[in-house]
């Protein structure tokens, strides 16, 4: 099979979607199945990217185009496409439009894959000569609307509306983004597949590290501190640390926390908070962190945090299992299932249950044993998973869904 993989323009500041592009090329790239991969990139990720581009498997596709002219035809023909899908008449004009005004459907009309992945939600271009799969991650916007403002929500239900419309796959990461799909979206005509990341592809691998002394001068860290690998994005719930922080403080406990990722701007928020309840000098925020450096932290950190109100899937939580930190973190969607131990779950709106988490998970060497034991457990059972069968079963449904969709056309 050939696929193509459309990742151009994805990188680190995209959090958890950068990731997950990284751990699914591996898998394609291991597959026996998958004989050659078009890569459609772009020139700022070069350096990321570089030892993919020069796989054997790979042949690189530089898409990265940008201009007056070019963004002036690519906002025409999502204006068609939109127009097409709210109107719901019976005329194709405004459809034919968007395909004939879109620049990207020329440019990838060009290559012939057995299928096209864009492992995000919108394609750069629909209504191609083969197949489109996209990856949904969430629908955040629906069950915490009030995280974006009236025209992201309006934005956000007119593409992921026509995205679901117009691809011939859908592939989700947990079961729980699959039930709101077929909830919010019923008359999507495509089917939706559950695939699980292709994580254990990164944990066969060696990953560099700073050093623990060079970490600690560059971010001027203390000895012991607590961990959350997250962008200020309003639905990761840093409030909930600072409110857990403070209810020790008050008890004599004096706890220091590092928070790594894209500062966004709810940022500022934030830091109102921090300045509200004293703890300027407990708190570092470190921006956006280079791979070797967050290995690093999560190798001297005594606890990972994680308080988040909403995640289709949590890869600190992996990660911290992966390398046995103790873990603790939010009830919430697909956490419980990853983790399996309601020990080391709270509910991230209650600040005391968090405040005790941590204060247990920093002194108690039972509870601490127990959690590293739950996760080396966990983490052998996803080692052993076999990912790749339910990626290709679904571009295989998407080949069907398209050929069945041409003919009828």
């Amino acid at each position: 099979m050939t696929i193509g993989y459309y990742i151009s323009k994805i990188n680190a500041s995209d959090g958890g979607i950068y990731q997950y592009s990284v751990y699914i090329l591996k898998m394609l790239l291991s597959s026996n199945e998958i004989k050659k991969i078009y890569l459609f990139y772009s020139l700022n990720q070069k350096s990321t990217f570089g030892t993919f581009l020069n796989n054997s498997k790979v042949i690189p596709v530089l898409h990265d185009r940008s201009g007056r002219i070019y963004n002036y035809q690519k906002k025409l023909a999502e204006f068609f496409l939109t127009r097409y899908y709210l109107r719901q008449s019976n005329s194709t004009f405004a459809y034919k439009l968007y395909s004939f005004i879109n620049p990207d459907r020329r440019f990838l009309n060009r290559f012939k894959p057995d299928v096209l992945h864009v492992p995000r939600q919108h394609s750069p271009s629909y209504n191609l000569n083969y197949p489109v799969v996209v990856s949904m991650h969430d629908v955040q916007q629906l069950h915490y609307p009030e995280f974006f403002s009236p025209l992201e929500r309006i934005y956000r239900s007119i593409g992921y509306y026509t995205s679901l419309s117009e691809a011939s796959h859908v592939i989700v990461s947990y079961e729980h983004v699959k039930k709101d799909i077929k909830k919010y979206f019923k008359s999507i005509a495509a089917d939706v597949t559950v695939c699980a990341v292709p994580m254990n592809e990164d944990w066969t691998e060696i990953k560099a590290q700073t050093d623990s002394d060079l970490l600690k001068k560059k971010y001027n860290l203390p000895d012991k501190f607590i961990l959350t690998p997250a962008a200020t994005w309003e639905h990761k719930n840093h409030r909930a640390v600072l409110e857990a922080l403070s209810i020790l403080r008050h008890k004599g406990e004096k706890v220091f926390w590092v928070s790594t990722g894209n500062k966004t701007a709810y940022y500022s928020t934030i830091e109102e908070k921090i300045i509200e309840l004293g703890l300027e000098d407990q708190v570092i925020f470190t921006g956006l962190v280079s791979d070797a450096d967050l290995v690093g932290l999560f190798k001297m950190t005594s606890l990972v945090v994680i308080p988040t109100l909403y995640e289709a899937g949590s890869g600190p939580l992996f990660e911290a299992m992966r390398y046995q930190v103790p873990v603790i973190c939010s009830n919430i969607t697909s956490l419980p299932d990853t983790i399996r131990n309601d020990e080391f779950l709270f509910d991230p709106h209650n600040y005391k249950k968090i405040a005790e988490l941590i204060s247990v998970g920093l002194s108690d060497k039972n509870f601490i044993e127990r959690n590293k034991a739950n996760s080396l457990k966990r983490i052998t059972e996803l080692q052993n998973g076999d990912f790749a069968p339910a990626f290709l079963s679904a571009y295989q449904s998407a080949i069907e869904f398209h050929k069945n969709k041409s003919k009828s056309a």
